[in-house]
């Protein structure tokens, strides 16, 4: 089996995968929040044991390579936390964290021990098993804390070149008054519920989970929507785009804005298949399980 990894800043998922069929049970699953704020032992100690308890789970199995996904900036061929990150990880900074692991788990040389960018590991997982199968260039987007973009390329993330961003990100692209980071994440739609009615909400799944008809829930989503037509326009069209796939928490409330995110695109003249995630989370951890194999490993871009 391999051991597929999922980090973020308030989590981390591990789900054992078998080499023949690549699926994922339910049961293979072990998910537990970690606060990414804390002191580098308590973090450290807490990804250790979601690792420890996958390997308990799948015991009969033999350990084939552990790829991990977590967001960036990372030194991911080095498994070094060498920059700084807003708002998580800051403990980390310097850490190595490949040899802690390698170390705590007595993983022998000849595992490989493999780290990647968590977006690019879901348009990889969603490429490889998922909506974008069949599309020879597509786009990845995870809707959540953050703006998470991949271009993708016969399956393979593309960090530059004609139409593509710089790193193939899009979250720091300057859009009206910010970011698009600030505009495509959780908080935007607190900020913007609050600004409308003066209340606040923890996050989209509030305004979804509703019972009475809002029409300033209605206004949230229909702004959220044209703003996500609006910039994600020239993106497609530049880099010829078959397809995109939309993953993360705010995918969730896909009826509540993909009608009018589709609507928008098609009045400007973009008519490409725009799909709900189906794979979600497990994309991550099947796009990090592809990193095992070495000749696509060698293919990867860093």
């Amino acid at each position: 089996m391999i051991l597929g990894v999922d980090i973020g800043g308030s989590h981390i998922t591990v789900a054992g995968i078998e080499t023949q069929n690549h699926e994922i049970l339910d049961t293979n699953l072990v998910s537990i929040k970690v606060d990414s704020t804390a002191q580098a032992n308590d973090i450290i100690d807490n990804w250790i044991y979601a690792l420890q308890k996958s390997i308990a789970i799948s015991k009969k199995e033999e350990l084939e390579g552990i790829c991990i996904a977590l967001p960036g900036p990372f030194d991911y061929n080095r498994g070094v936390f060498a920059y700084t990150m807003e708002h998580k990880f800051t403990s980390l900074y310097g850490l190595n964290i490949k040899k802690i692991i390698a170390q705590r788990l007595s993983l022998s040389d000849n595992i490989p021990l493999r780290f990647y960018n968590d977006a690019a590991c879901f348009g990889i997982g969603e490429a490889w098993k998922g909506k974008l199968k069949f599309a020879k260039k597509a786009i990845a987007i995870t809707l959540g804390t953050g703006f998470g973009t991949t271009f993708l390329s016969e399956g393979l993330p593309v960090l530059h070149g004609n139409g593509v961003p710089k790193n193939g990100e899009l979250y720091n692209i300057p859009f009206k008054d910010g970011i698009a980071d600030e505009y495509f994440s959780t908080r935007w739609f607190i900020k913007k519920y609050e600004s409308l009615t003066g209340i606040t909400i923890n996050g989209v799944k509030d305004l979804t989970n509703s019972s009475e008809p809002n029409i300033c829930i209605t206004q949230v989503f229909e702004e959220f929507s044209c703003n996500l037509a609006t910039f994600l326009l020239p993106w497609l069209q530049g880099y010829h785009v078959d397809a995109i796939v939309i993953g993360g928490n705010i995918s969730k409330a896909w009826d509540f804005f993909a009608h009018d995110l589709k609507h928008k695109l098609k009045n400007q003249g973009c008519f490409i298949k725009i799909h709900q995630s189906d794979l979600k989370e497990k994309a991550i951890l099947l796009g990090g399980a592809r990193l095992v194999n070495d000749t696509f490993y060698k293919s990867l871009c860093f």
